[in-house]
This record gives C-alpha cells, sequence and structure tokens, in this order.
C-alpha cells in the first residue's frame, strides 16, 4: 500500500466483539453460562454480564461515564465511524480503518474478551472455554482477509496446563502469530511463578511472539486500577498510570526472574503502554541489579530486554525521539490502537510521520520490528 511512503505493520489493533460471540461459539456444555452483552439502564452504556457480574464492573460509575463521554465528543463523528459502529466493528470495517490509515497489515487484540483469561472467579475449564470461543470467533473474522489480520490469541491463565494446550491450537490450528497475556496477577500467581514455566517453555518453542497488553477495566482481584477507583479523577488516573505500571511490572518480571535469559529464542512484545518510561526503567533495573546483586543472572536485565523485546509506541509520542537516542530503534513498534475513543485514528500514522524521527527508524518502527516480533519475514500483499 506505502499510502505514506512505507510499509505499516500495526503491533496491536482492537476488535469489539460483538454481543453474541459466546452464544454462537462456546462449547455446548456451557451455553447456559455464556457471557453476554446488554445496555445498562442507568447509563446507557454496554457492558458484558459474566454469571451475572457486570463487566467492567464500574460501568455504571458516573464519574467514569462522565470522563468517557467527553473524550467521545471530543473526536469528531466521522460517517466512517458511525458506519463502524453501526455494523459492529465487523472485520469489512477493519479493513476499511486500516485503508484510511495506510495500514498493510495488523495484530488484532482482544477488548473485552479479557473476561475469560483473567477474572479470578472463573473455575478454568470455564475460563478455557471463554477463550476458546474468543479464538474460534477471532479466526474466522481473520479469514476475511488472512494476509492483512493476524490475529492474536487468548490463553487462559486459570491453569498453565490449559494455557499450553490452548497456545498449541491457536498457533498450530488457527495460524495465529501471537498470543496475549495479561500482565497482572490471576488468582494471586503471577506470570513468573515457577509452576508457569512449562508456558515459557511451549511458547519459545512453538516460535509464537508473547505480547504483554494490559487494561484499565480491572478485571482481576490484584489489578492496578482497582486500587484507585475512588480517586477525584480515577479514568484519568487508572488510565494514564495502569498500562505503563503493569509493563513495568512485567518487564522486570521476566527480566530479573531469568525467564528471558532461560528462553532466548522467546520474542516478547509490551504493547499499549508507551515508550518513553522503557529507558529510565532499563537503567533502574540494571542499577539495583549491581548493588543488591539477589538475581542469578549472568548480565545486566536490560541486556534480557535489548536482546528479544520490543516495546509499542503511540503514533503521536514525542518522546519517542529521546527513546530511538538512548536506546536504538530496534526495539520500538508502533500501534494504532483504533478503535478505541483514545486512538488517534483516522489520523494515527499521519501524527508519527510528523515526528522528528529518521526514515530508517520510520522503516524499523513500522514494518521491520513487527515482523521481527510476529515471524512474518516476507512482506504480505496488502
Amino acid at each position: 500500500m506505502a499510502k505514506h511512503g512505507f510499509r505499516i505493520f500495526d503491533s496491536d489493533i482492537h476488535i469489539i466483539e460483538p454481543g453474541d460471540l459466546y452464544q454462537r461459539f462456546i462449547e455446548d456444555s456451557f451455553k447456559d453460562r455464556a457471557p453476554f452483552k446488554e445496555r445498562s439502564m442507568v447509563s446507557g452504556v454496554d457492558k458484558w454480564v459474566v454469571d451475572g457480574i457486570p463487566h467492567p464492573y464500574w460501568v455504571d460509575w458516573p464519574q467514569f461515564l462522565q470522563a468517557n463521554l467527553r473524550l467521545e465528543n471530543k473526536k469528531e463523528a466521522t460517517p466512517f465511524q458511525v458506519k463502524a459502529y453501526e455494523r459492529g466493528f465487523d472485520a469489512e470495517t477493519t479493513l476499511e480503518a486500516m485503508d484510511l490509515e495506510g495500514v498493510d497489515v495488523s495484530v488484532l487484540f482482544r477488548t473485552h474478551g479479557i473476561i475469560g483469561q483473567a477474572i479470578d472467579t472463573l473455575e478454568p475449564v470455564f475460563g478455557l472455554a471463554l477463550c476458546r470461543a474468543y479464538n474460534n470467533w477471532l479466526s474466522d473474522y481473520c479469514k476475511t482477509n488472512p494476509e492483512r489480520m493476524k490475529g492474536a490469541g487468548l490463553i487462559p491463565l486459570h491453569d498453565i496446563d490449559m494455557a499450553i494446550e490452548e497456545a498449541r491450537r491457536v498457533v498450530l490450528e488457527l495460524g495465529f502469530p501471537a498470543v496475549s497475556i495479561h500482565p497482572e496477577p490471576v488468582n494471586d500467581r503471577v506470570f513468573y511463578d515457577t509452576e508457569v514455566e512449562p508456558l515459557w517453555d511451549e511458547l519459545e518453542r512453538l516460535g509464537v511472539a508473547a505480547c504483554f497488553h494490559g487494561t484499565s477495566t480491572g478485571p482481576s482481584t490484584h489489578d492496578f486500577s482497582r486500587k484507585y477507583l475512588g480517586h477525584p479523577a480515577g479514568r484519568t488516573f487508572t488510565h494514564a498510570l495502569s498500562f505503563p505500571t503493569q509493563m513495568m511490572t512485567a518487564i522486570a518480571g521476566m527480566t530479573l526472574s531469568g525467564v528471558l535469559e532461560r528462553h532466548p529464542r522467546l520474542r516478547v512484545g509490551f504493547l499499549e503502554a508507551n515508550c518513553a518510561w522503557i529507558p529510565w526503567l532499563l537503567y533502574r533495573l540494571d542499577d539495583q541489579w549491581h548493588k543488591y546483586a539477589d538475581s542469578p543472572l549472568e548480565k545486566p536485565p536490560s541486556d534480557y530486554f535489548l536482546r528479544q523485546c520490543v516495546a509499542s509506541a503511540d503514533a503521536d509520542e514525542y518522546l519517542i525521539e529521546d527513546v530511538i537516542r538512548r536506546i536504538g530503534d530496534h526495539h520500538l513498534v508502533l500501534s494504532t490502537d483504533y478503535p478505541h475513543p483514545d486512538s488517534a485514528f483516522p489520523n494515527a500514522i499521519h501524527e508519527f510521520m510528523e515526528l522528528e524521527v529518521s526514515d530508517a527508524s520510520r522503516r524499523k518502527i513500522l514494518w521491520d520490528n513487527s515482523a521481527r516480533l510476529y515471524g512474518i519475514e516476507v512482506p504480505a500483499k496488502a
């Protein structure tokens, strides 16, 4: 396509799950418990109901609703956005949105599908059923144009054996190049616990990208967002800080624990959390590693991040210029975050092109680094 003079690989755009997804795709044994979408009588906002519990559970909180409404009102309602909403953000409108931005290839991530991965109260077999249903629906969605739309599969984090089973299925049967991992504890288990090690073994063996992707909706008990919902500016507070805080924890966990050292071929992405904080975090981890010497790593933590990890930048993140100066351009990918209301769509790529970034760095950030992360070496036909 090369609309802006470069081939563009969007590392992270989102789908909006249709209200009947689980009724259509969940296994028969769970049909009577299939989550469904309903309109809140208080706010008029859609919410998902899982075993009688709404998600996000703060959907009727006035301060959050007002903040979201203000954000949405700031975005100009183009005819395309109206059409996409009316059509439920189906695959055809996603492709049209990619065309408007000039995006050639994208990897698609969940929005509310995280309910199957991260709600603590789900019994493992039900969490697996929800992830399987979502993945089967996403596979059908991507079939509209599989060369341009790639799926990031959901794996249930309630049971590691089940997570491994579903990771194999989404890679070997559905052909997904990535799995999406919630960076917060699920049932008090963190991703660097010893019992999670077989999952990293399998993801490395499969050659699939392990992508940490947070949320500000607080699905699990220990989510960052749950701690600060009562703040006077709760929506701004949680949305501004939850994503980078979750990723800082994920990077520290994966490096200091030795997961990356033990799995040198594991490709890891840290997505939708900005990137400007990364040079400071790597400096801080190295500094404390040298001072406390309580980690068995052979090299400083930053070495492992720089060897096998990438992080996504927002299209208008001008501080990316400093990141490139400090750690180079080999570790950055771009996310438009379509169709979320805080995305710069349909001007995300245009805004990125306005930044003071060299053409050589643009080429890496817009295509090469995502292609390496997702194991897609040959440019797909647009």
